[in-house]
């Protein structure tokens, strides 16, 4: 009876010594699943309307750009403008390469900034005034001069720089609606460069664009 009871006692300390030697698998805290989204790119055209000041006149300018999203971040393309209410004796249309970097692209409300390089055309309005000499009538034999003034037509080549900051509101998975301020910027051979630049207020809708 005793040596069964020291025996049992044996197996119960071995068990012990061995349960206390095997070492302790930590516990890492469970986390939840892992969410993959792909970032997407694209093709996004915009129409778009510009309010600004040309040669001191309030002024519309109708057009648009498009090109590629890379990324959801970067806009790469080219875009084009043109006077809206132009006359006769005030025309303007410019274009050029097209950049914009947008920010939170996926969320509610985004904002960027863009800028157009490129080059245009206009046709402006000036007034030339020149003296006249009139012949004397007889018996007068004094010649007198008159002061004629007249409205000429200028046409004038002009490279265009126009930085933008914008902000935009989705309103589809794949329209937003985006505005902008910013500043026109106008390098030509002319003195007219002074009545063709001007700050810019645009609204677009940005369609496409694969995010």
């Amino acid at each position: 009876m005793t040596s069964r009871a020291l025996a049992l006692a044996l197996v119960v300390f071995a068990v012990h010594t061995a349960s206390a030697q095997t070492p302790q698998t930590p516990q890492t805290p469970s986390q939840g699943p892992m969410i993959v989204e792909r970032i997407q790119s694209g093709f996004l055209f915009a129409p778009d309307v510009k309010v600004t000041e040309v040669d001191r006149k309030t002024s519309e300018l109708a057009g648009g750009y498009a090109g590629w999203v890379a990324d959801e971040a970067l806009f790469v393309g080219g875009g084009g403008y043109w006077l809206a209410n132009r006359s006769g004796g005030r025309r303007m249309a410019y274009g050029g390469f097209v950049m914009q970097w947008l920010a939170r692209s996926n969320d509610r409300v985004g904002f960027g900034a863009k800028a157009l390089i490129g080059g245009g055309q206009a046709t402006l309005t000036d007034t030339f005034t020149q003296l006249i000499r009139v012949p004397a009538v007889p018996p007068s034999r004094q010649t007198t001069t008159r002061q004629v003034t007249s409205e000429v037509r200028v046409r004038d080549e002009f490279f265009v720089v126009e930085p933008e900051l914008d902000a935009r509101v989705r309103l589809t998975k794949s329209i937003r609606l985006t505005g902008g301020i910013g500043y026109r910027l106008i390098g030509g051979d002319r003195r007219d460069d002074t009545r063709l630049r001007g700050a810019v207020g645009s609204l677009a809708l940005q369609i496409g664009g694969g995010f």
